[in-house]
């Protein structure tokens, strides 16, 4: 049988990681604009059509008080 020890030790670590997971996974919608503007810029700089979603996008939209 498991030491009691050892299942605490796993069950905290699950619950330590499954905390992270939730973290990274959930984290303000800032990232994904900043990641819309990143690959505006790169298309741009590779000459592709933009899809419209892009051209709407300008990159001051990275300013806080704009994105409230």
């Amino acid at each position: 049988m498991i030491n009691n020890t050892y299942l605490y030790l796993i069950l905290s670590s699950l619950a330590f990681f499954s905390l992270l997971f939730l973290f990274f996974n959930f984290k303000s919608n800032k990232n994904n604009i900043d990641n819309k503007i990143l690959l505006k810029n790169l298309l741009e700089n590779l000459d592709i059509e933009l899809p419209d979603e892009l051209k709407q996008l300008d990159n001051s939209s990275t300013d806080p008080q704009k994105l409230s």
